[in-house]
């Protein structure tokens, strides 16, 4: 079987490794949108063809792949080792159900059971679809759920998203339950609620202390939200749950396009690989799976951390590897920070201030001033895009702030936002 194909998380990884142009997907007009991606972002069992969608061509591709006696883990929807009619018929009600639940109320919404693969590259059963849910996860998910409609399904929160509380955005959940800690709640609490599912990430990091994938009569399931940037498999998993699937394609697509405009842009630059960067705090270098880190890696640069940190790690402390970081000698510091759009320009600056880079004073990039702060919070390609501007000056200031303008109008709650760059991109006078 060829459970080694990690879709959801390692994808990302093996397209900067093979190169930016094959990193950013293609799009095509706003009302015949339909992703030509084929890099398994949907990864869901029966998903034959690998594109980002569940649906007849699945069918043919299965029949295809049944009558040529092959075998793909995608193509197998039961998973029971081989492709056969009984994964067709699966397909088929899986296809039939999705497209009963449309536009019901949702009592009268029928249920089946898909197969998929987790964050953590694991298969597993799940029932669709999600009607209430639990985030057990960071405030990426959240913002995930707001951008494609279902942030009113969720009945409990974690008491890490309250803590990364950005007014602006997550006003209107302020009064929803905790859970407790993303990395062991409360089962109690857990259970109080009448969710159906919860919502979370890798089992490394978010509901350490569960026991498999059932909590009493609620499932859990475990989608990519900042693992190697995987928030566009993140979103369409979760539009899949939830049957939001329009909503979660017209999000994916501002994101396939941004990264289509920047890849364009970054075509002009020779040798990207030659400009080195760190990101993180003064005393954690990001670097390997996480999210920013890789945005950052997208363009083409090198994040000089990525040669220091374990495989599978989203990054290290600095304390043990300062030496070989000053010897890689990065060109710019980025401090990747979590702040928010609340903040007074006086705070943000602040924030900043309470980094110390001192022991990075050897550097090109401390020398040369060439330091910077940016919002951990935002998707990927927005990072990407900071990246383009910092490191290659591809993008002004004023394109900076309407791109950023035109996610926050599409995807956001934040209506009554005054918009200020120093929200997302902070640089030192």
């Amino acid at each position: 079987m060829e459970n080694n194909k990690l879709y959801a998380i390692i994808i990302v990884a093996v397209l900067i490794v093979a190169g930016v142009g094959a990193f950013f997907l293609m799009g095509s007009s706003d009302s015949e949108y339909r992703s030509t991606n084929t890099d398994g972002r949907l990864t869901v069992l029966g998903n034959a063809n690998e594109d980002d969608y569940l649906d007849n061509e699945d069918v043919d591709a299965l029949e295809k792949i049944i009558g040529n006696g092959e075998y793909t883990l995608m193509a197998d929807a039961n998973n029971d080792g081989k492709v056969d009619q009984k994964d067709v018929d699966m397909v088929k009600k899986i296809i039939e159900v999705v497209e009963y639940n449309d536009r019901k109320s949702d009592s009268d919404k029928k249920s089946t059971t898909v197969n998929y693969i987790t964050v953590d590259g694991d298969v597993q059963s799940a029932k669709i679809p999600v009607l209430k849910m639990i985030v057990l996860n960071s405030e990426r998910a959240l913002s995930i759920s707001i951008a494609i409609d279902v942030a009113d399904r969720i009945v409990a929160l974690n008491d890490y998203i309250f803590s990364a509380w950005d007014k602006n955005f997550f006003d209107n959940y302020k009064d929803l339950p905790s859970v407790g800690d993303r990395k062991e709640p409360s089962l109690e609490e857990i259970l109080k609620t009448d969710a159906d599912t919860i919502y979370t990430g890798n089992s490394t990091t978010y509901g350490k202390n569960f026991d498999g994938y059932q909590i009493g009569d609620k499932q859990v399931i475990r989608l990519a939200t900042w693992e190697s940037g995987g928030l566009e498999n993140g979103a369409l998993m979760l539009g899949f749950f939830t049957g939001n699937n329009d909503e979660a394609h017209d999000y994916v697509k501002w994101m396939d396009d941004l990264n289509k405009e920047i890849s364009g842009k970054l075509k002009s630059i020779d040798n990207l690989s030659a400009t080195r960067f760190y990101i993180g705090t003064p005393t954690y270098m990001y670097a390997g799976n996480d999210g920013v880190a890789t945005a950052f890696s997208a363009t083409g640069a090198t994040n000089v951390g990525d040669a220091l940190t374990a495989p599978g790690k989203s990054g290290m402390s600095t304390s043990s590897i300062i030496e070989d970081i000053l010897e890689a000698n990065p060109q710019y510091i980025i401090a990747g920070a979590t702040y928010y759009t609340h903040m007074s320009f006086e705070e943000v600056k602040a924030k900043y201030d309470s980094y110390s880079y001192s022991k990075f004073a050897i550097t090109d990039g401390y020398k040369n001033g060439e330091m910077f702060m940016v919002n951990y919070g935002m998707p990927f390609c927005i990072q990407t895009m900071l990246a383009s501007h910092i490191l290659f000056d591809l993008y002004t200031e004023e394109q900076l702030g309407d791109k950023i303008q035109d996610y926050l109008d599409k995807f956001t709650e934040a209506d009554d936002y005054d918009f200020q760059l120093y929200h997302f991109l902070y640089i030192p006078a």
